[in-house]
């Protein structure tokens, strides 16, 4: 039987204009929290965030936002000093060429995560408004929603345990649990919210790095049988976390201990961690993160989208990224519910699940007061 040729009638798609980035504004304000809460490495009372917005000849306008720290080596001063070179190199490039604005950025520093958070986020956002369509469906559409954790910060336990039955009545079923350098407190705290809150609770820990390593494994061998999903970066040495993954019987995630996508493959190497928690703040944004999560991904490792202490733009960059890959299996993404007021919208939120809106891009709204007193030309 001789083959059949199909002849292929479908046109060849050419983009309708060209776009080229013509300006670029950028401002740093810090938004409040309604509640401080606080954690091994100290308190977090503010979103200290560098807004960006790029805008193109065709009058597609990207947003992005980033939060400088000193967890990033960055700050406001640093940003702003940054933000005028990358858009001394960045003014005329094709937006949609993403490769070459992210070269662009990396010729002017290999450093300042936060800074290429905020402008990588603008840069997508352009290419899902150019597209007309929501960016996880043009970054491949694994999930339509995904189930966000919601932080119970450190405090006493009688205290931790009213904050932790308040979110559940309010629909969350995973609680992402502060723990600190006191392991007998931590182990106390996790069986009261245990017992208060029965086995229909998914129950994570997170040590910032806090605990010893002999401490650490004490805690995972104190709490195996109470059900926890897994414990996030326990020891702060990679040898440590080396050691614990090893032998742990609960999954061990790996957050600090990433420096950068480069640093990722040694650790991968060394199984130095079951899960990686990707927070595209500290490593540059959405482009190093479809990066760092195939890399997980041929070595079998399971991704966790993370935060800092973000509002809804780069939340909705990670929620975005979470929905597109299939290797994204849990997300933390719930630091914008604790802002006093919100600088964006375009997130919504039911019974702990967390949903893009379905306009184009990010999907976001922006409150047109942030850039009011943005950086002039």
């Amino acid at each position: 039987m001789r083959p059949v040729k199909e002849k292929c009638n479908i046109p060849i798609q050419k983009y309708p204009y060209p776009v080229k980035i013509e300006d670029i504004e950028y401002v740093y304000r810090k938004v409040p929290m309604e509640k401080a809460f606080t954690t091994a490495t100290g308190g977090v009372s503010n979103s200290s965030s560098f807004f960006v917005r790029i805008i193109t000849d065709e009058g597609i306008v990207g947003y992005g936002c980033g939060y400088p720290t000193s967890f990033t080596d960055e700050d406001a001063r640093s940003a702003s000093y940054f933000s005028d070179l990358f858009k001394q190199s960045m003014k005329g490039l094709d937006p949609l060429r993403r490769e070459r604005v992210l070269s662009a950025m990396e010729s002017v520093t290999f450093g300042n995560p936060s800074l290429k958070f905020a402008f990588d986020t603008a840069v997508w956002d352009i290419f899902g408004k150019y597209h007309d369509a929501p960016l996880y469906k043009l970054l491949g559409g694994d999930k339509p929603k995904i189930r966000s954790s919601i932080t119970i910060g450190m405090d006493e336990t009688e205290k931790m345990v009213r904050d932790a039955v308040y979110w559940k009545r309010k629909g969350f079923d995973h609680l992402k649990v502060k723990l600190g350098p006191d392991l007998d407190n931590d182990i106390e705290v996790i069986r009261a919210l245990r017992e208060e809150l029965g086995q229909d609770v998914f129950i994570r820990c997170d040590a910032n790095g806090s605990l010893s390593l002999g401490d650490a494994k004490r805690f995972v061998m104190s709490v195996k049988d109470m059900d926890i999903e897994f414990l996030e970066q326990p020891v702060t040495e990679e040898a440590d976390m080396v050691n614990l993954t090893e032998t742990s019987p609960v999954r061990i995630v790996a957050d600090e201990t990433i420096r950068d996508r480069f640093h990722l493959q040694s650790l991968l190497h060394k199984n130095a961690f079951h899960i990686a928690n990707i927070k595209l703040n500290r490593f540059g944004g959405i482009s190093q993160g479809l990066k760092m999560i195939s890399a997980c991904e041929l070595s079998e490792k399971p991704c966790m989208l993370g935060c800092m202490s973000e509002n809804a733009i780069s939340i909705a960059a990670s929620l975005h990224l979470a929905l597109a890959l299939g290797n994204v299996h849990f997300a933390d993404l719930d630091t914008f519910l604790f802002l006093k007021y919100q600088p964006a919208k375009g997130i919504s939120l039911k019974n702990g699940y967390l949903r893009p809106s379905s306009y184009p891009g990010l999907g976001i709204t922006i409150e047109n007061k942030i850039f009011k007193k943005a950086r002039p030309s």
